[in-house]
C-alpha cells in the first residue's frame, strides 16, 4: 500500500517532467520554423524582379530558415513607399531613385557605371559639348532622366539647353542609327557584371569605334548625392581588339540594393544575408547576374547605412544560437531548479500535513478509550464502539493513499485493540452490576 503512494507521487513527477520537456520541444519547434518576409520589387519583368524571383526559388529549394514572398510594385519609388508603410519587410530598388526612410541596406544587388556614348563624327568630347544636342536616355525607369539632369547640372548644362529624348529599349538602336539622337546616356550597360545584351545594343547603335564620355567629376556628384558613388569604366569594358575603351575611365557608380526595415531582428537579417550570398554559387548557371552581388561598406561614415543585422554578419560579429539564447538556457535551468526545489518542499509539507491529519485519529481513539472506561450506559457504549469503527475505516483509507506508513498503522492497531478490549470489559461490568 505504501509503495502505491510513492508510485503515484513518482508518476506525478514524471508527468511534470514530460510536460516541461514538451514545452521545451514546442519552443524549439517554433524557433526552428522558417520566417517569411515580404519583398517589394518591380516592375514585373525588370532585372530586379527576375533576381528577386530567383532568390525566392533558391531559398525555398535550400530550405533556408528565412523565406521570401514577393510584393510586386511599379518600381523603386513604389517599393520604398511600401516598406515605409509597413506593407513590406524588404525592398529591392535603385538607390538613386528612392530609398526608404525606415530601412537600411542589406546587400548591393547590382552596380552600374553610367557614361555617354556617341560617334567621333559628332565632335562631342566632353559633357559641356552637349549644349544644343539631342541626348537619348532609356525612359524606364523614370529615374534615368532625373540622373541625367543631375549630371548635366554638375557641368552647368541646363536641361533646357539640350533636347532629352526618352526612348524605350526597342527604340535605342534605330534612333542612334537614324541619327535622331547625337549621344546616348547609357546607365546599365556596364556594371560589376557585364550586361552582354546592353553592350551588343551599343555596338549595333554606335559602330565599332564609339566615343565614350566619362563623368570625371564623380567625386563632386557623390558629395552632393549620397546615392551616387565614384566608379570606373575598366579598360576593354565594351570589348574589342584593340579594347574599348583603350584606358580605364573615371565615372559615377549607381547601385541597386536589397534593403530591410530597421524593425526586423538583427539575427534574422544576418541569416538572410548569409543565405542570399550562398545563392551566388547555386544560381550562377540560371541567373549569371547574381554573381554581381556584393556586400556594402559597413563604415560608420558610409553614405547609405547598412542594416545592423547585415553589418554583424559581414563583419563576422553575428551571434550564434547559444550566444542569443544561452542566457535564457541559464535562467531556465535556474528557474527549473527553483521550481523543483519549491515543488519538493511543497510536496514534503503537504505530505507532512496529510500525515498529521491521518494521525489525528489516534488521539481520537485515546480520548474515546477514556470515555469508554467510565461509560455507565450500555447504549452509549455501543455508540462509542461504532464511532471507533468509523475511525478505523478512515485510517484504512489514509493508509491506502499512502498518508500512513506501516509503523503508524501498527500504532492504530494497538489503539483499536485497546478500544475493543475496553468495550468488552465495560459491557461485562455493566452486565454484572
Amino acid at each position: 500500500m505504501n509503495r502505491l503512494g510513492i508510485g503515484r507521487r513518482g508518476l506525478a513527477a514524471v508527468a511534470v517532467l514530460l510536460a516541461l520537456t514538451g514545452l521545451a520541444a514546442a519552443v524549439f519547434y517554433y524557433i526552428g520554423q522558417p520566417h517569411s518576409l515580404r519583398l517589394a520589387v518591380g516592375p514585373l519583368g525588370s532585372e530586379d524582379a527576375r533576381m528577386a524571383a530567383a532568390f525566392v526559388q533558391g531559398l525555398t529549394r535550400d530550405k533556408a530558415p528565412v523565406r521570401l514572398r514577393l510584393v510586386l510594385t511599379e518600381g523603386s519609388e513604389d517599393s520604398a513607399k511600401r516598406i515605409d508603410a509597413g506593407q513590406a519587410d524588404l525592398a529591392m530598388l535603385r538607390a538613386d531613385i528612392a530609398m526608404p526612410a525606415t530601412a537600411d541596406t542589406v546587400l548591393i544587388t547590382r552596380r552600374s557605371f553610367p557614361f555617354f556614348i556617341t560617334r567621333a563624327e559628332t565632335a562631342i568630347g566632353r559633357i559641356a559639348d552637349l549644349r544644343g544636342r539631342k541626348v537619348g536616355v532609356a525612359q524606364k525607369p523614370a529615374g534615368n532622366t532625373a540622373l541625367l539632369k543631375r549630371v548635366l547640372t554638375q557641368y552647368e548644362v541646363r536641361p533646357e539647353e539640350v533636347e532629352i529624348v526618352a526612348l524605350n529599349q526597342e527604340e535605342i538602336v534605330p534612333a542612334a542609327k537614324e541619327k535622331r539622337i547625337d549621344v546616348f546616356f547609357a546607365i546599365n550597360a556596364v556594371g560589376s557584371h557585364t550586361n552582354n545584351d546592353a553592350l551588343r545594343r551599343l555596338r549595333d547603335a554606335w559602330g565599332g569605334d564609339p566615343v565614350l564620355i566619362p563623368i570625371r567629376e564623380a567625386d563632386a556628384l557623390a558629395a552632393h548625392y549620397r546615392a551616387i558613388e565614384t566608379g570606373e569604366i575598366v579598360r576593354g569594358a565594351l570589348g574589342g581588339d584593340p579594347p574599348r575603351p583603350s584606358e580605364s575611365l573615371p565615372t559615377i557608380s549607381i547601385t541597386s540594393r536589397l534593403v530591410a526595415a530597421r524593425r526586423l531582428d538583427d539575427n534574422l537579417i544576418g541569416e538572410l544575408t548569409k543565405d542570399i550570398l550562398d545563392l551566388r554559387l547555386t544560381l550562377a548557371a540560371e541567373l549569371p547576374a547574381v554573381q554581381a552581388l556584393e556586400t556594402p561598406s559597413t563604415d560608420k561614415d558610409a553614405p547609405l547605412p547598412v542594416h545592423t543585422g547585415a553589418a554583424a554578419y559581414i563583419d563576422g560579429e553575428q551571434e550564434s544560437f547559444f550566444d542569443r539564447y544561452g542566457d535564457w538556457f541559464y535562467i531556465g535551468a535556474m528557474a527549473l531548479s527553483a521550481l523543483g526545489t519549491g515543488g519538493a518542499a511543497l510536496l514534503g509539507r503537504e505530505s507532512a500535513n496529510r500525515r498529521r491529519r491521518a494521525m489525528a485519529g489516534l488521539d481520537e481513539l485515546l480520548a474515546l478509550l477514556a470515555v469508554i472506561r467510565s461509560c455507565e450506559d450500555e447504549a452509549e457504549l455501543m455508540r462509542l464502539g461504532h464511532e471507533a469503527d468509523q475511525i478505523l475505516t478512515r485510517v484504512l483509507a489514509d493508509y491506502a493513499t499512502g498518508d500512513l506508513d506501516t509503523a503508524a498503522l501498527t500504532a492504530y492497531r494497538l489503539a483499536i485493540d485497546q478500544v475493543g478490549r475496553a468495550v468488552a470489559e465495560r459491557q461485562r461490568a455493566l452486565a454484572e452490576s
